[in-house]
Formats: structure tokens, sequence, C-alpha cells
């Protein structure tokens, strides 16, 4: 057996061997020599398998059945209008949103301008990925909200003429398309914003500026999830308030007028806004 201070030499001289070795193979001694392109290669085939999936899905859920098709044209009234008040009040939100990324988005570019980390184009390329990273996330709202819309009548007319499982599976892939669509964006958007914000930065620098991205799609996310989320409030107790307490009619009786409205607020708060949300 080795005596203590032998132990603890050695013990010395193996950290001291371990330090020295872990010095000389910094990153200094091993040049990143992938290329942009290569690093960036999965998320872009990603992106691209996702968007041919959501195709796919696509072709398959508006080939299921509407109202018309089953002699029940008015699901098909109340599920356009319920979308076109959807639309309606998901345009009046990102005009809104458009100012207020905007002004962000100037203000990124003042002070990144005034104070760049790396060169002189910092503002640019930071302002340049926030209104990305908002445009992407604003756009993965409306995707979901578009077939969110489209998919609800499609699930209530396979339910009607056929059993609860074949509206699960109008359901699921109407879920699945916003879900890829959200994947999709996120992975390309990413893969793409690195190249272009990345020319002659090093790694640390375009990280920094991919932060940008990020805030952009939080921005909206955030604006979008609470906006939706009251306006959905709001008409569902307007629904209960006036249509069941003062007139006696059911909440979701057609003849409310509120359940059109809190429809509405559930398509732009749960769907839009959480397809914003997670992207």
């Amino acid at each position: 057996s080795c005596p203590p201070r032998a132990l603890e030499a050695c013990g010395l001289r193996f950290c001291s061997w371990r330090r020295a070795l872990s010095e000389s193979t910094m990153a200094d001694d091993f040049p990143d020599v992938m290329s942009p392109v290569v690093k960036v290669a999965p998320g872009l085939v990603g992106a691209a398998l996702s968007l041919i999936f959501i195709m796919y899905l696509r072709i398959g859920l508006y080939k299921a059945k509407v109202g018309k098709d089953i002699s029940h044209p008015r699901l098909d009234f109340l599920s356009a209008k319920i979308k076109s008040g959807a639309m309606a009040f998901l345009k009046e939100e990102y005009k809104f949103l458009g100012y207020f990324v905007l002004v962000v988005g100037l203000v990124l570019l003042l002070l990144f301008s005034v104070s760049p980390q790396e060169d002189d184009t910092d503002g640019v390329r930071m302002m340049a990925a926030f209104f990305v990273g908002a445009g992407l996330s604003a756009l993965a709202g409306y995707g979901g909200m578009m077939v969110a819309t489209d998919g609800n009548v499609r699930t209530t007319v396979a339910c009607t003429a056929g059993t609860l499982n074949d509206g699960l599976k109008v359901a699921f892939a109407t879920g699945a398309i916003m879900g890829f669509t959200v994947v999709g964006l996120g992975l390309g958007g990413v893969s793409c914003m690195y190249l272009l914000v990345g020319l002659d930065y090093n790694n640390a620098a375009t990280m920094q500026v991919l932060t940008g991205f990020g805030f952009g799609a939080s921005s909206i996310a955030l604006f979008a999830r609470v906006a939706g989320g009251i306006y959905t409030k709001a008409a569902d107790v307007g629904a209960d308030l006036v249509g069941k307490v003062e007139a006696g009619i059911d909440e979701d009786d057609p003849h409310n007028p509120a359940v059109i409205a809190d429809n509405v607020g559930d398509n732009v708060g749960d769907v839009a806004g959480m397809g914003a949300d997670p992207f």
C-alpha cells in the first residue's frame, strides 16, 4: 500500500497533468473547420420534412366532409362566421403588434449601433433577427388559426356522420398541422438566420445576435396570448350574462349572438396564441 504522502503527491501530479492537457487542447488548437451550411443542414432538412408532412396532412384534412356533404349546410355557415370573426380580430391585433415590433426594432438598431459588440453592423443584424422572429411567430399563430377554423366543422361532421374515433382522427390531423408548422418555422427560421447574421461573425457573436430572433418571437407570443385570452374571456362572460341570464338562451345556442364571439375568442386566444407561444 502507498503511504498517504505518496498518494497526495500522485494526486497533485495527476491534477497538474490534467490541467496542462486541458490547456493544450483549447479551441485555438482545434479551429472550427465545419462550414455554417453543414451546421444548419439538419435544421433545414427538418424544416423541409415538416413542410412536406404538413402538405400531406392538409390534403387529407380538406378531403374530409363538411356540412353540405351531410345535408347540414348551416354548419358551414356558422363555421364561416367564426372564421371571419377570428380573421378580423387577428388582422386588427397584428396591425397594432406591427407598430410595436417596428418601434422595438428601431430601438434595438439604435442601441446596438451606438454600442456595438463586434462591428458596426451589430444593430442591423439584431434588428433583422428581431423582425424575422416576430414575423415567423405571427405566421405560426395565423397558420394555426386558419387550419383550426377549417378543421372545426370537419371534426363535427366526422363525429355526426361517423364515430367519435373518426372525429378524433380529423382533430388530431388538424392539431398535427399546427404543431409541425411551429416546428418547421422554428427550425427553418433559426437555421436561415444563423447563416445570414453569422456572415463574418464568430460563433459567440452570432449566438448573441440570435437572441434578437427569440426576443421577437416571444414579443408576438406574449401579446397574442394575452390579447386573445382577454377577448375570449370577455366574450364568454358576455355569452353567459346576456344570453343565459337576461334572455334565457343557452350559452351554446346559435340564437345567442355571443356564441360566435365566444368561439372566435377561443380560436384567436387558444389557437393563434398557442401557435405563437410554443414558437
